[in-house]
Formats: structure tokens, sequence, C-alpha cells
């Protein structure tokens, strides 16, 4: 019966770890396109190309965790393949989220309009610190994932199966210490980001429609449908974003008080993520939508 559990559980995995890598694969190759051809990408498709280049990396790592993790294959191997497995994990993972904060970010500076001098000249600059952004958040994400090294035990369980799934130091200071740092830093942060950035534009949005209404100009215009459709995508990424935070959170709680195969929900969340948000991204941006489209009615008429 545990061998059946098993091959249900990487059988749906497996389904969702596919699919993320085919969404933001379609996602990397159109925007490598776009950058082949014109030698540049805008600001904010390179910061989709973050997402999509790290979704594809975690999801890659995580299905080579899955399998050591559910078929005890650490039993051969050591402590050492989850201290590279799980540096990874978190440091690309948690990278993605930056990015997705970023992205909600740059919106944000780019729709809303306001008068104070600080912002004007943020909203001016945005462009250019883009890049910089970038690489300061996969430096700092990888600063902030080295620490977990140090809290996975030493493992000597080559005649003990399934021993080796509890790796890390529990009921201990700089587990939980680490585990809140973590939660703060890279969860919670971006998500602040995504909430504050989404709440300046859907205000400016409601106070532009408000005007609108009262100077009787209803009518739409792709002028104005463009900051509500980008909206929208910046809406269901930070509701995605939100149910993976709290199934972290959650885990990472009863993680470091009970070890338990509770881990996997972690790394499952994560998979959930990277697919839900290449989805999302993809429908959410109009070059991405129109190619997907264009690729749907060609295989259509290949099939037929």
């Amino acid at each position: 019966m545990a061998t059946v559990d098993i091959i249900l559980q990487l059988a749906a995995i497996l389904f969702v770890i596919v699919f993320g890598i085919i969404g933001n694969l379609f996602i990397a190759i159109i925007n490598f396109q776009e950058f082949w051809r014109t030698g540049t990408l805008q600001p904010s498709e390179r910061i989709v190309s973050c997402i999509s280049v790290s979704n594809i990396l975690v999801v890659i790592v995580l299905a080579v965790w899955f399998v050591i993790y559910l078929l005890d294959v650490c039993t051969y191997l050591g402590a050492h393949v989850y201290k590279v497995t799980d540096l990874l994990i978190i440091f690309i993972s948690k990278a993605s989220y930056w990015f997705t904060a970023w992205l909600c970010f740059f919106y944000c500076m780019k729709i809303i309009k306001v008068k104070w001098r600080f912002f004007k000249t943020l909203k001016q600059r945005i462009s250019s610190l883009v890049s910089f952004l970038l690489i300061a958040t996969v430096l700092c994400s990888f600063a902030v994932a080295y620490p977990v090294i140090y809290i996975i035990r030493s493992l000597n369980t080559t005649n003990t199966i399934g021993e080796c799934k509890d790796y890390y130091i529990t009921q201990h200071e700089l587990t939980m210490g680490y585990a809140i740092f973590l939660s703060l830093v890279a969860s919670l942060l971006p998500l602040a980001l995504m909430l504050l950035s989404s709440l300046g534009i859907v205000v400016f949005l409601f106070k532009h429609f408000k005007n609108m209404t009262k100077s009787s100009n209803t009518s739409s215009s792709p002028r104005n449908e463009g900051p509500i459709t980008v909206a929208k995508m910046l809406i269901s990424l930070i509701v995605l974003y939100v149910v993976t935070v709290i199934c972290v959170l959650v885990t990472n709680h009863v993680f470091t008080i009970v070890a338990s195969d509770m881990v996997v929900i972690i790394a499952s969340s994560s998979c959930v993520f990277s697919a839900g948000s290449s989805v999302i991204l993809i429908v959410g941006t109009v070059k991405l939508r129109q190619a997907f489209l264009k690729l749907f009615c060609s295989v259509g008429r290949y099939l037929q």
C-alpha cells in the first residue's frame, strides 16, 4: 500500500512539474525569440523571463528532490545531497517570489500617477533600475538560502529505510530562528510589496474611472483596458502566492515542532506556484497570449 501511495504521489507531482515546465518554457522561448529579433527586452519582459527561468530551474531540482525523498535514495547518498537540493530550492524559489514582487512594483510605478517628488523620480528611473533589482535579488536570495546547509544533520541511515526523511535538526534554536527569518524576508516581505503595489494600482484605477464617470467619458479604450488587464493578472498572481505562502508558513510551523512528511507540502506548493504563475502570465500578457493562441491554432490545423 505504501508503494502505491508513493507512486500516486510521484505521478501527481510529476504532472504538475511537467505542466509547469511546459508553461514556463513557452514564456522563456517567446521572450528569447524577442531578444534574438530585437536585441533587447522591455523591463517587464526581463522580469517575466527571470520568473519563468527560475520556475523551470526550481521544478527540475524539486523533481530530483521528490525522487530522493519519496524513494529513500538519501540512504545511499547521505546528507550532502540534501544540502545541495535544499540550498537550490530555497535560493531559486525565493528569488522567483521576489521577481514576482518586483513585477507588481514595476507595473505599479508605470500605471499610477503621484505628485510626490520621490515617486516621480522613481517612476522615471524604474526601467533603468530593473536590471539592478534582478541582480540584487539573485545575490540576496543566495545569501538568505545558504544557512540552510547548517541545519541539515549528518545521516547514518544506510541500513534504515525511511529515517533519512527527517534530515533537519529540529527542536533547535537555529532551525526555528532560521525558519522565522526565512518566512519574514523571503515570503512576507515580497507579499507586502505585492499587496501595496496592487493596492496602489486598484486605488488609482478606481479614482480614474470615477473621474471618467463624472466627465461622462465611460467608453472603453485600449488605453483603459491595458491597466485593468495588468491589475487582474497581478491580483491573480497575488492570490496564488498567498495560497503558497500560507502552505509554507503553516508547514514550517508544524515542521519545526514535529519532523514529518509535511515537508512535502512545501515542495508541492512551490511546484503549484510555478505551474500556476506560468498560466497567469501567459493569459495576462498580450504578447504571450497572442503567441499561445497562434501556436494552439497551428497545432489544431496540424492535427486536422
